[in-house]
């Protein structure tokens, strides 16, 4: 592979500690976005470690080999407005964010990994200003085309304090699922600092450290997704640089997320729930090693297991097929080896995914109308944090004796 594409941390991205212990090894991955034409099934695949590691000094866990972003985030098939549940998911945080922190209609908000602009529209309709930030240039086109300004720029602090000097200062900073996927989250913060105003605040989501160690959902394990975040690292991170959070709410979205917020120090009280999400890290050994090694061992027991019952299923002559395409089921297909021998397609909502093929197991991807017409005796639940629309979504499938897998989830059968 060039060498350009990859290169290895030596030391931890958020308290530059050497200390980091690998305590989880999934093998070698194609980036979990990188879905397939059929002439692309003819070249070489490039194929990444995907190793996990626990910094002993400030407890972040995290990828050490970072694959470029160029060549990750610059062409993306991930569009935001097209996932079912999300859009209310983001009118109800505008309105929340809208409440609580903006105060005119002069007011600026920026977000960071603005994609589509599917946050910023809403915001946008209640007159605030808006700006989006995202690297991926075929998505940022889109925003722009349904009027929503975006830069297709990576996010640093050099292009904050352009955007300052341009536009004055922003009210409010917005980072959905992009804060896990930042290498270097010291430019990050000083960027963030740099652009807000003095009592601006910085508000974020990611999935939550805790989700993995509490449900096993270790598909959000992939090359974007540099660092597997939680309360007490972050807490860290942000006193380096003169900020603090002041309140951190959880949310049922893409698995279990953490909501963050952030300020200067002082500009706002810290929010009791703090202290408390704090004391639960703590309750659950975030801060030990050996509680990663156990994980560890979760995760290859639950790949016995699930590939156990897809095995006996075949046995059975059972038709199985997938059911969504998201990033994190390719790790699960990856990790677990199951490819076209086992799912005949996945199905898909996504028009930029139809008609591919997934990375490194290459099982074709199917549009979920077709699928539907010729459905396969049991659906393998790749897009198993949308459950309970899914099963809402195909309940004629459930009521002609169709049932589904569920990887991830103390449920195996539905």
């Amino acid at each position: 592979m060039p060498k350009e594409t990859i290169k290895q941390n030596t030391q931890c991205r958020m308290c530059k500690g050497e200390n980091l212990l690998q305590f989880l090894d999934l093998g070698t991955h194609p980036l979990a976005n990188a879905f397939l034409s059929k002439e692309d099934l003819l070249k070489s695949e490039p194929r990444y470690p995907l190793r996990v590691f626990f910094c002993t000094d400030c407890n972040l866990v995290q990828l050490v080999d970072v694959v470029s972003p160029e060549v990750m985030f610059r062409d993306y098939v991930y569009f935001s407005s097209a996932m079912p549940t999300l859009s209310k998911h983001f009118e109800d945080y505008v309105e929340e964010v809208y409440d609580r922190f903006i105060d005119s209609s002069d007011n600026f908000a920026v977000e960071i990994g603005s994609n589509d602009g599917i946050l910023l529209r809403a915001m946008k309709a209640k007159g605030v200003r808006v700006l989006g930030i995202d690297p991926a240039e075929n998505i940022a086109r889109v925003a722009n085309e349904r009027g929503i300004e975006t830069l297709s720029e990576f996010f640093s602090e050099a292009l904050a304090k352009r955007i300052v000097a341009n536009r004055g200062n922003a009210d409010v900073v917005i980072g959905n699922n992009v804060v896990a996927h930042i290498d270097d989250h010291h430019d990050l913060v000083k960027g963030v600092k740099s652009l807000l105003g003095e009592r601006g605040v910085f508000i974020f989501e990611a999935p939550y450290l805790l989700d993995m160690l509490e449900n096993l959902s270790f598909d959000t394990i992939y090359h974007e997704h540099l660092s597997y975040l939680a309360l007490a690292p972050l807490t860290k991170l942000f006193g380096k640089f003169g900020m603090e959070i002041i309140d951190a709410k959880l949310f049922p979205v893409q698995g279990n997320s953490i909501r963050v917020y952030a300020a200067r120090k002082g500009a706002y009280t810290v929010n009791s729930r703090i202290a408390e999400l704090l004391k639960k890290e703590k309750e659950m050994r975030c801060d030990k090693i050996e509680t990663y090694h156990a994980l560890a061992e979760r995760i290859t027991e639950l790949k016995k297991e699930v590939v156990g019952v897809c095995r006996q299923l075949k046995k059975e002559e059972k038709t199985i097929a997938g059911y969504g395409a998201p990033a994190k089921g390719n790790t699960l297909l990856n990790y677990f080896g199951i490819g076209a021998e086992t799912l005949s397609s996945v199905t898909e909502r996504l028009p930029s995914k139809i008609g591919l093929f997934t990375p490194g197991m290459h099982i074709p991807v199917r549009d979920l109308q077709e699928a539907r017409a010729n459905p396969p005796d049991y659906y393998f639940m790749l897009a198993w944090n949308y459950k309970d629309s899914i099963l809402k979504d195909e309940k004629d499938f459930l009521s002609h004796g169709g049932k589904f897998i569920i990887p991830i989830g103390k449920e195996r059968i539905i």
